[in-house]
């Protein structure tokens, strides 16, 4: 499979203070053509910071990128290209869908004004040519009643529909890459199923390939073809879905699956003990052996590698280390 999107190595640095840190470490990611691609993790493993890399838009300073390359469509370095040249590729070529779409979108402007904006950047369009464009992927989106809608502003709309306004912005000018940032966080479950419905049909339509970001392993098992888990900045576990689920290799991974609600309402919900290290203390080592079941010593003084446990399986664990020693 041909890549849209190739990210190695990837290093990125926060300077608070006098002193930097690492935030994330060493990130190698490959989304393929049409692929639907997922990160996952909790708040402040790094998720969104590696999307923003993409997008050239941490916050510099205090982020920035130490290390790495992020080559789109094979040969064009992301990182190398001046605030012109990306400002070319947004919008266009990868679009990105935040987090929550009512601080997203400007209160200010009416949807139409907004959905103008991208257009009037990246295409010659003519005035009626680009007024017919955003009644198109309105409808496309799925909110009825697009000559209406358009007149409205964010505050008019439903959390869904704001969802779909973003949407229809990031997909506006058929881009190759999609990033989409907790896309259904702040929605109830019935509109969640729709958006993602949405995205997997737009995927299809547009011929793009997606990068979901989220927290929740419900929506990498609903959308996704690959997942990358990410804990502390770093992934420590990548592979296809099915063998994620079905054969979990990371400590961490494994305590995630178990914390997920199951149809059992008797059953205790598991919790992983203690949370994300902050920057400023961040264990050496692995960077999961605070909060892992199965620590051992060399957890705490040496990174595990990042290994193949099973087919085109990564896991960067000394679990798996120990197990490739005891079996020679």
């Amino acid at each position: 499979m041909d890549n849209v999107l190739e990210i190695k190595n990837l290093h990125i640095d926060v300077k608070k203070d006098d002193s930097t840190y690492n935030v994330v470490k060493d990130v190698n990611v490959s989304i393929g053509k049409q692929q639907i691609y997922g990160i996952v993790g909790e708040s402040g493993s790094g998720k969104s910071l590696t999307a923003l890399s993409i997008m050239g838009l941490l916050a510099n300073p205090p982020l920035h990128v130490s290390k790495g390359s992020i080559q789109f469509e094979g040969d064009r370095e992301l990182l190398d290209m001046s605030f012109k040249e990306m400002k070319k590729i947004r919008g266009k070529e990868i679009s990105m869908i935040f987090q929550e779409p009512m601080t997203a979108l400007d209160p200010l402007f009416t949807i139409q004004d907004q959905l103008m904006e991208a257009l009037k950047f990246h295409t010659k369009l003519s005035k009626s040519e680009m007024k017919q464009a955003c009644i198109d992927i309105i409808e496309r989106v799925g909110i009825p009643r697009p000559k209406e809608v358009l007149k409205d502003y964010p505050h008019q709309l439903s959390g869904g529909m704001r969802q779909r306004v973003m949407i229809a912005i990031a997909m506006l000018c058929n881009p190759k890459l999609l990033l989409a940032d907790e896309p259904t966080t702040a929605l109830d479950v019935t509109i969640q199923a729709q958006i993602l419905d949405l995205m997997k049909e737009l995927r299809e339509d547009f011929e793009t390939s997606i990068l979901m970001i989220t927290h929740d392993l419900g929506v990498i098992a609903e959308t996704c073809q690959r997942v990358a888990v990410m804990y502390a900045g770093e992934v420590v576990e990548e592979s296809d879905v099915v063998s994620l689920f079905h054969s979990p290799k990371h400590p961490y991974t494994k305590g995630l699956l178990k914390s997920m609600v199951s149809g059992n309402r008797h059953d205790d919900l598991y919790s992983i003990p203690g949370k994300v290290p902050s920057v400023e203390q961040m264990p050496s080592g692995c960077r999961f052996a605070t909060r892992c079941p199965h620590v051992m010593d060399i957890c705490h003084t040496q990174t595990p590698p990042v290994q193949e446990v099973e087919a085109d399986h990564t896991c960067q664990c000394w679990l798996y280390q120990e197990e490739l020693v005891k079996n020679g």
